[in-house]
């Protein structure tokens, strides 16, 4: 028994002794990919280096700056940093309006060294959103729009850009909450973002935050300095609304085709672009489309997304037939598909009208316009600035410095506007202005609305009298 027993002992000594120690029995192996991995090799070449220079004015002697506030200055200019990705393939970057706005010779850099030089498309500094666009033959990697009104607490977030110059940085973390409001100046918020820790730093503006899947869901605008891992990023659905409007053809040109677009959606076995809304009046208006309509090619081209719908229509001329085809929802699960040939026209000249029509002159309230009648500011509101004598305007009363609130019981904030209710008028008809008259007497100021009913007598603009 007691032999029995060393034996196995000794065998169990030997097989130990060729086997090696226990742990070094098997390595353990983890993949190495996450998911943080795999959307920075799908997505960091669609991320851009965003430089520039930008004229800062500073006091020669800052430290008696509260003494002397116009004492002599000097003018320096400063590198500005910021990131950028590229959300359409022929050229179109998406960054931050407080990265680019007063920035001179704006570079963009890839991550393969490839430089290139940018020039602003559109700039929404209210959502501190810019659009830039580049020229090249080659067509770009992007990164695809996601959602953010289904945002999760808690999931991750993945941000990349390029903190103080570190070119194609890569941070993670989670959402930490969404709808926040910061307050960026004395009188700018910023609201509705999305707040997250994963770790941003300046340089980081104006690029990507995304999700595990390499979708966007915002874009990262700012931090808190005095606190540590809380960033905020503008979330994606405010940009696609935005970007509806900032590439929209009437934003960009003097240009009219009434025709706002939103989100890709899916109806049946159909997908294409949502129409949002359509103006009265306009061409698209004319051609029977409607909100909720798909539209599912432009010029036989199947769109992508909003972005492409816009950047397709870019380069449209005048008169130069724009094709589209679309469904209705209604008609959506029978295929029934329809073609359509749109045309865009040139916005109406609503000053050129207004001189016409009343003999009268119309302006914004621009800084040169609100000092010429003693406004203390500019403002989003049209101003008369002349009226002929014995014209129309002059004969209803109308006079420089009143200010026009409404036509036709339509709100008018700028000349665009303006112009687009001008276009509905015709000789005979009689157009109503709501009008502010700000007086300063021996009482002070006092303001008095009235409705002026001017009808519509065409005129030669160098014709002084009726």
């Amino acid at each position: 028994m007691t032999k029995s027993v060393l034996s196995m002992a000794a065998c169990l000594v030997l097989l130990a002794g060729r086997a090696g120690p226990a742990y070094g029995l098997e390595k353990l192996q983890f993949d190495r990919q996450t998911p943080v991995v795999k959307v920075y090799e799908r997505t960091h070449k669609a991320v851009v280096n965003i430089s520039g220079e930008q004229t800062v004015s500073r006091r020669v002697w800052p430290d008696f700056g509260q003494f002397d506030p116009w004492g002599p200055r000097f003018e320096q200019q400063v590198s500005v940093l910021g990131s950028g990705f590229v959300v359409h393939e022929d050229g179109f970057i998406v960054t931050n309006a407080h990265v680019v706005e007063t920035v001179k010779r704006i570079k963009v850099v890839f991550s393969d060294g490839r430089e290139f030089q940018a020039n602003v498309v559109s700039v929404d500094t209210s959502k501190d959103l810019a659009v830039l666009a580049i020229k090249t033959n080659d067509k770009l990697p992007t990164i695809e729009l996601g959602r953010s009104n289904d945002l999760m607490i808690g999931e991750t977030a993945i941000a990349i850009g390029n903190p103080y110059g570190y070119s194609n940085t890569v941070t993670s973390g989670v959402v930490s909450a969404v709808g926040r409001d910061i307050k960026v100046t004395e009188d700018y918020w910023l609201r509705g973002l999305i707040q997250t820790d994963a770790p941003i730093n300046p340089g980081n503006s104006g690029g990507p935050l995304l999700n595990v899947n390499g979708e966007l869901i915002g874009i990262t605008t700012a931090i808190r300095a005095e606190a540590q891992n809380i960033g905020f990023a503008i979330p994606v659905d405010s940009l696609v609304e935005n970007l509806s409007h900032m590439l929209m053809p009437e934003q960009l040109r003097r240009v009219r085709l009434g025709l706002t677009v939103g989100r890709m959606q899916t109806v049946g076995q159909l997908t294409g672009l949502a129409v949002d809304a359509v103006s009265k009046g306009s061409p698209a208006d004319g051609k029977g489309l409607a909100p909720g309509d798909l539209i599912l090619e432009l010029d036989g081209h199947k769109l992508t997304s909003v972005i492409d719908f816009y950047v397709r229509m870019m380069n449209k001329a005048v008169g130069e037939p724009i094709r589209l085809t679309y469904v209705r929802p209604s008609d959506a699960s029978r295929t029934r598909q329809t073609q359509l040939s749109l045309l865009l026209r040139p916005l109406p000249d609503g000053r050129a009208l207004a001189r016409t029509y009343f003999q009268m002159d119309v302006s914004e309230l621009t800084a040169a316009v609100a000092r010429r009648f003693d406004f203390q500011n500019a403002y989003p509101i049209l101003i008369v600035t002349d009226v002929t004598p014995q014209g129309i305007a002059a004969q209803i009363g109308l006079q420089g410095g009143d200010l026009i609130l409404q036509v036709n019981d339509a709100t008018v904030r700028n000349m665009e506007e303006f112009s687009l209710e001008m276009e509905k008028v015709t000789e005979g008809d009689t157009v109503e202005l709501q009008i502010l008259r700000i007086s300063i007497g021996l009482f002070g100021q006092t303001e008095r609305r009235f409705l002026a009913r001017l009808p519509v007598r065409p005129q030669s603009p160098d014709r002084r009298t009726l």
